[in-house]
């Protein structure tokens, strides 16, 4: 059974507390806000985790899982994050990931220790096909 978004928005604030984070920093929406702010729809019993702007959509997810659907949209909260913590301690001539992805990792691993290891995966996956490349950096 799919959980209400009034429960998954519990389970978002919840879980972001444990990295600091106060309850208002994810408001959960079930249709389109059109900014390219991800919106949760339920269908044939499935989430639909969506990204669409001005009625275009850029990206839909789906799962049975209520699980993975918080892992996704926290996720990109604190990849919004990482990004930040980058940015602020950037070290010229080298690939930004270097250190925003393992900012990531600590951060989903404080929050879930398997999603931690789901990060370190997906990042080591994306390693694959693009790997570090300090080069592109002045």
């Amino acid at each position: 059974m799919l959980m209400k978004i009034s429960d998954l928005q519990k389970q978002v604030e919840t879980r972001i507390a444990k990295i600091s984070f106060p309850a208002h920093a994810i408001v959960l929406h079930t249709s389109p806000v059109d900014d390219g702010t991800p919106y949760i729809s339920f269908e044939n019993g499935k989430y639909n985790y969506i990204i669409s702007e001005r009625g275009y959509e850029f990206s839909r997810q789906v799962t049975a899982s209520s699980d993975e659907l918080l892992y996704w949209i926290i996720y990109d909260f604190v990849h919004v994050i990482a990004v930040d913590y980058e940015r602020a301690h950037r070290i010229p001539g080298r690939d930004s990931r270097r250190l925003y992805f393992p900012k990531i990792v600590e951060l989903m691993g404080k929050i879930n220790q398997s999603w931690g290891v789901k990060a370190q995966s997906h990042h080591d996956e994306i390693r694959v096909n693009s790997p570090f490349d300090d080069s592109l950096y002045p």
